[in-house]
């Protein structure tokens, strides 16, 4: 391969030592700790297999075989605090926000980590666009705004959408595309504010099944979307804000809805070495006061509703299978294996005299059952198990996958069943520490444990990556950034103040992109890595925490193969 400084590459191995001089030792010669598909800047000298590079901040030398010219596929589950954050980069440089945390909330306190690990990723504190901090056509170094292609809301929680409020905000972004499973909390007004009205827009009866409702205004398309935002400019609630924010930076934003109907996210179907196909939200036909349209079914409360139609994608490349979702529960889930199993018995039903019959069989007073009412119980034990096993087979098909994002920050609102159908080797857990729901819930971690795959599963969890909050005592950024204040307060002029001030974002946006956040890196092939920063790093050539999985040719599947003590 020849090399030249103007082409991007990328580490092709598991993990490598930056060195500091072109040799093999690395006690006293690491530089830098790099992995799997780290970016890599050749610049121009070489000796012997050795070549010297910039990456992750460092310079030093690496082995010209440890390079590729090819990008690998990146996911990054950002530690976001409570709620969920990915960032993805495709192997064509494209980029994914698939939700992006609770932002500043309803208390303008809390973290707004998505933001500053996207402002530490791009440089973005340090790019200079026009019409921002004075910079004007003529300014030296002029950039464009920095473009994201998709900006994914799996559904309108405040966890998951208001940290794309300051993204959509921040003129150094140009947003492509927003995408959302189209429901839109909304304020009533007028003649709309009618009895079968709340936030999420009319609820209808449905006039095939008694009971049953549909949410009437799911905003199907583009237009809607404008039009709902036309009328409710002046609206206070959180999730509209977040949207008419992104409109006002871009006027020509593109929202679109997703379902199963479109089968995939744009172009990233079978024909696409990188496939997004959507899994969820379902929608249903239904016909209302002679109109028809393309609805969600009310699942329960609100919160179940929006939760239960999160938009749930499955990634492929290569041979790796990636389960992204949102805040799935148990009602969606059973909804979602009667939609794609054809069976209208319900999995929480069938686990439910499951669990019954085996507590009749085992109690204390199953002695005094004669024969044959035991063995009748037991007839309608096995007839029950098998099949709450059909139905968990025929979703297998659909939703088994080898890394799943575990639904709702690993909260205990799952079906056993369902986790049996994903039966990843790997789930990764966002949650945060300042929260009131003690996620991820003990009995949740042991049943991802128990439905997942391997001799020994991998259970990841962005909070349990980062031990402290990541800007207080104890962690080492607290003395550096009470200096840097410090020397705030006592600059004498703006422009001193306003260096300090950056260099403390920047500390900032650089922490949270170190500590807290799980990555996977994979080349479509082989390899496949899910790998943590370590909180205390052992050197500087021991940084990361990596586990690897194989693919087995036997098996025709992925496997964690436990490193050797």
């Amino acid at each position: 391969m020849n090399l030249d400084t103007d082409t991007p590459y990328f580490v092709n191995d598991v993990d490598v030592v930056l060195r500091l001089a072109p040799k093999e030792t690395t006690t006293k010669n690491a530089a830098n700790h790099l992995i799997l598909g780290d970016y890599v800047g050749y610049l121009g000298e070489e000796n012997g297999d050795w070549i010297k590079v910039r990456s992750r901040g460092k310079t030093g030398w690496l082995k010209k075989g440890w390079i590729t010219d090819q990008r690998m596929l990146e996911i990054n589950f950002v530690d976001i605090g409570q709620g969920d954050g990915c960032h993805i980069v495709t192997p064509d440089d494209e980029i994914i926000l698939i939700d992006a945390g609770e932002g500043k909330g309803f208390d303008g306190n809390s973290g707004d980590n998505m933001s500053r690990f996207l402002n530490w990723r791009y440089n973005l504190r340090y790019r200079k666009v026009v019409g921002v901090d004075g910079v004007t056509e003529t300014t030296d170094g002029v950039k464009p705004p920095k473009e994201i292609d998709y900006a994914i809301i799996s559904h309108p929680d405040l966890d998951h959408y208001y940290g794309f409020h300051s993204i959509f905000s921040n003129p150094k972004f140009s947003i492509k595309k927003i995408c959302h499973n189209g429901i839109v909390e909304r304020a009533l007004q007028g003649a709309d504010a009618k009895k079968w009205m709340y936030d999420l827009g009319r609820k209808v009866p449905t006039t095939t099944r008694q009971k049953v409702y549909h949410l009437w205004d799911t905003v199907l398309t583009n237009e809607e979307m404008h039009t709902l935002l036309d009328k409710q400019s002046g609206s206070r609630k959180y999730y509209l804000k977040t949207l008419l924010a992104a409109r006002e930076n871009n006027p020509n934003i593109t929202f679109e809805f997703l379902d199963i109907s479109k089968e995939c996210l744009d172009h990233f179907k079978e024909s696409n070495d990188l496939q997004l196909k959507i899994l969820a939200p379902i929608t249903e036909k239904v016909t209302f006061q002679g109109e028809e349209r393309e609805c969600l079914i009310k699942l329960g409360n609100e919160g179940e509703t929006k939760n239960g139609h999160s938009i749930v994608f499955k990634m492929t490349y290569g041979n790796l299978n990636v389960l992204l979702g949102g805040d799935l529960n148990t009602k969606s889930q059973d909804y979602i294996a009667q939609y794609y199993t054809g069976d209208s018995t319900k999995m929480s039903d069938l686990e439910e005299v499951i669990y019954t019959l085996e507590q009749e069989l085992a109690s204390t007073n199953s002695d005094s059952l004669t024969v044959e009412k035991r063995r009748e119980l037991k007839q309608d034990l096995a007839i029950h198990k098998e099949h709450l096993d059909l139905i968990i087979s025929k979703t297998k098909k659909v939703f088994q996958c080898d890394i799943a994002k575990a639904c709702h920050h690993g909260a205990s609102d799952v079906l056993d069943s369902f986790l049996k159908a994903i039966h990843p080797i790997a789930t990764i857990i966002s949650s945060g520490d300042n929260e009131s729901h003690s996620h991820p819930r003990p009995d949740a971690l042991g049943a991802f444990g128990r439905n997942s795959r391997g001799k020994r599963p991998l259970l990841f969890s962005t909070e349990l990556a980062r031990s402290t909050q990541e800007f207080s005592y104890p962690i080492k950024f607290y003395a550096l950034l009470k200096k840097l204040e410090e020397r705030m307060n006592a600059s004498t002029t703006k422009k001193e103040r306003d260096h300090y001030e950056l260099r403390m974002n920047r500390l900032r946006d650089s922490n949270v992109a170190k500590y807290g956040m799980i990555t996977v890196r994979t080349d479509g092939k082989d390899t496949v890595i899910i790998a943590q920063k370590l909180e205390k790093k052992r050197s500087e050539g021991q940084k990361w925490d990596i586990y690897k999985l194989v693919w087995n040719d036997k098996l025709d599947e992925y496997e964690y193969q436990p490193k050797e003590h």
